[in-house]
């Protein structure tokens, strides 16, 4: 009796130490690295957390802070102290995959958003935007605005500010997707003037010379919140709102608090996903880690569509905007 007592025990112990032991694998450490202190940031620093939370994992938050030895010294950092995983808005295409790669040679899984990283083949998945599905998209949901309100008998006259002398790839892919997306739908139209800008601020002037030598213009695309924000000031300023359609890409403070004025030429922009981004970040890192089936397979990243904020549905830019108040004030 007192050995089969003993024996029973024994197997008690070994049963409690086996699920300790797992779950202690399954509460594990992941870190998630970003690397600016602004509000797109912070939503993907939300999407960690609320992902780690969800998946019941603890999570180390770090911020480069846009350097590139801070953002290795984190790494190296979490690391050390032992993380099974990292999720990660890289600096750098190029410059963050071999400390990356490093990282992931002593052990540590890492996941990637905002970003799809050059020669990255060693992370377990990563999520970003695409420029020109986004672009893309915000063809899509105009062109039948655009249709009832100048119709498709005469070509549409467009008017473009790029940042083409800065990231031509990107710049162009926001705008020839929109581009594509009102060819497909059977419009035809003018390049009535486009002009590439580097700065955020100093806009005014370039806008209204385009504006100023295309009297004609009904469609005023932007390839940033910050041209937007400008375009429609300037769209208002010269009494155009009634002739002008205002399209952005990319969402901000001001350019929600211009969708909600009345009367605003200001229709729709695009934001990029980045508490997605984010959360699916850390829920691929957790599931890799613990085996189990992912979104995303090894080595690929996967693009998600863009979100479409427009005058069709003010609460929901004014549900934004309020969130963008609460983050920012954290």
């Amino acid at each position: 009796m007192k050995k089969t007592l003993s024996l029973c025990l024994a197997l008690a112990l070994l049963l409690s130490a086996g699920l300790s032991a797992a779950a202690a694998e399954d509460t594990f450490k992941v870190a998630g690295i970003v690397f600016k202190d602004e509000f797109t940031m912070k939503m993907v620093q939300q999407g960690y957390q609320d992902a780690a939370k969800d998946l019941g994992v603890e999570i180390l938050i770090g911020n480069s802070m846009g350097d590139i030895a801070n953002e290795q010294q984190l790494i190296n950092g979490y690391v050390d102290m032992g993380v099974k995983g990292i999720a990660i808005t890289p600096y750098s295409e190029e410059a963050s995959s071999p400390m990356l790669r490093e990282a992931y040679d002593r052990g540590v899984q890492i996941a990637v958003a905002n970003i799809k990283l050059k020669n990255a083949d060693f992370i377990c998945g990563g999520f970003t935007s695409q420029d020109r599905l986004n672009g893309q998209k915000l063809g899509e949901f105009m062109a039948p605005v655009l249709e009832e309100r100048f119709g498709k008998e005469n070509p549409l006259k467009i008017a473009i500010i790029d940042f083409d002398a800065a990231i031509p790839e990107q710049s162009k892919a926001r705008y020839g997707g929109f581009l594509d997306a009102l060819t497909a739908y059977g419009f035809t139209y003018d390049i009535v003037a486009q002009q590439s800008s580097t700065s955020k601020q100093d806009n005014v002037p370039i806008i209204e010379a385009m504006l100023t030598g295309a009297p004609d213009c009904n469609v005023f695309y932007n390839t940033s919140a910050a041209f937007t924000a400008i375009a429609v000031q300037v769209v208002k300023t010269m009494g155009l709102d009634k002739q002008i359609c205002v399209v952005g890409y990319d969402m901000g403070e001001q350019v929600a608090g211009q969708l909600l004025e009345e009367g605003t030429p200001l229709y729709c922009t695009l934001e990029q996903d980045m508490y997605t981004m984010g959360y699916k970040a850390v829920e691929q890192l957790v599931k890799t880690i613990r085996g189990e089936e992912t979104e995303c397979k090894p080595g690929e990243t996967v693009y998600l569509a863009g979100i479409i904020h427009s005058v069709q549905d003010l609460p929901e830019v004014q549900s934004w905007l309020d969130r963008f108040y609460a983050l920012s004030s954290k």
